[in-house]
């Protein structure tokens, strides 16, 4: 009897551990896939919410994968396993791996996508500014002023120190225009110290490097200063810089704003704010854009499972849309959502050949 009851024990743990392999649904985790449970809950590792297993052993899938990864690093690309996800024939046709996901892989890592369109969009620059106050500038156009009337009293040949002069002024940061307009009766060099007299005030903005190609003389301006907070003076970039700021990377913008009630006084700090408008530019959704430090690549959707990684050159930064200059194709779907994860999961199953791309 005892012997009965031994046997009918070791029966009825044998089948129940069978149907616990062979019967229940199981369920892993999209992130950790060597992680499986025979109930729903979440991954202790990530905390994500686990997956119901509708064909393969996520396990011995991740196992095949990592295997499928070690065997293309050392193999050549006709020599790579037809049946893997990166097959010989996808390497044939491009150098780019294609990543394939299902739809449920898609949904558990989040992945949203965009078109590449064209788009009107709206640079806006908000720029650290004073009001000028520049005796430097002041002295070297007097001196320059100087000079000139001095000239007229020699013959030509005999004294030749405006060459010099002008020089000085162009390390200053006037162009020729510049130089002329203040040195004529149009502009007086007592608004560089004393304030503006004539109903305008003269501002100076500091401008990263980064945003010097959109920055031109003439664009419109908004000043705008704490002391005056509902007051908006308005005018227009006179002139840029030559000379880059080595320690901040900055150029310096010119600026003239119309204050006829003569508010603005030396050395008093505000914001200066630029819109520069772009229309119709080809652009794409800057989360799409993946920086590697050197080159910039997108993940173009060619199928509904399939994901292309495609380097491509920008232009400016815009809102929250970037200028595509080449690389992508109009109406291209591409991932703006998740982009990160989806380049992870890209990195486990084809190493550094994802970002390979010339």
């Amino acid at each position: 009897m005892k012997f009965l009851a031994i046997t009918s024990l070791l029966i009825l743990f044998l089948s129940s551990s069978c149907k616990s392999k062979d019967g229940n649904e199981i369920y892993y985790c999209p992130m950790h896939p060597s992680y499986t449970s025979n109930q729903p809950g979440s991954c202790p590792i990530c905390n994500m919410t686990l997956v119901k297993q509708e064909q393969s052993n996520p396990s011995s899938e991740h196992q095949h994968l990592d295997e499928e990864h070690s065997e293309h690093e050392g193999m050549d690309m006709d020599e790579q396993d037809p049946n893997s996800t990166l097959s010989a024939a996808d390497m044939k046709q491009s150098k780019d791996p294609v990543l394939t996901l299902s739809y449920e892989k898609q949904q558990s890592i989040g992945i949203v996508t965009g078109k590449v369109e064209r788009r009107d969009l709206n640079k806006v620059l908000l720029l650290y500014s004073t009001v000028a106050y520049d005796p430097e500038l002041y002295n070297a156009l007097v001196e320059y002023k100087s000079a000139r009337r001095s000239d007229e009293f020699f013959s030509e040949g005999e004294r030749s120190d405006m060459p010099n002069l002008e020089l000085r002024l162009r390390q200053l940061g006037l162009a020729k225009e510049q130089i002329r307009l203040w040195t004529s009766s149009r502009r007086y060099p007592q608004e560089l110290i004393l304030g503006g007299k004539a109903g305008r005030g003269h501002i100076y903005s500091q401008i990263y490097e980064s945003d010097l190609a959109i920055a031109k003389a003439g664009m419109k301006i908004e000043f705008t200063t704490d002391v005056y907070k509902n007051k908006v003076f308005l005018g227009e970039v006179k002139s840029v810089d030559t000379i880059l700021d080595t320690n901040n990377r900055t150029l310096r913008l010119r600026s003239e704003v119309s204050d006829p009630n003569q508010l603005l006084k030396p050395q008093m700090f505000g914001q200066t704010k630029i819109s520069i408008p772009k229309k119709n530019i080809l652009s794409i959704p800057t989360s799409a854009i993946i920086d590697t430090g050197s080159m910039k690549m997108i993940y173009v959707k060619v199928s509904p499972d399939k994901f292309k990684p495609t380097q491509i050159t920008t232009g400016v930064a815009m809102d929250n849309y970037t200028e595509v200059i080449s690389g992508v194709e109009e109406e291209a779907d591409v991932v703006i959502e998740s982009t990160f994860l989806i380049d992870s999961e890209a990195k486990i199953r084809f190493g550094s050949k994802t970002h390979n791309h010339h």
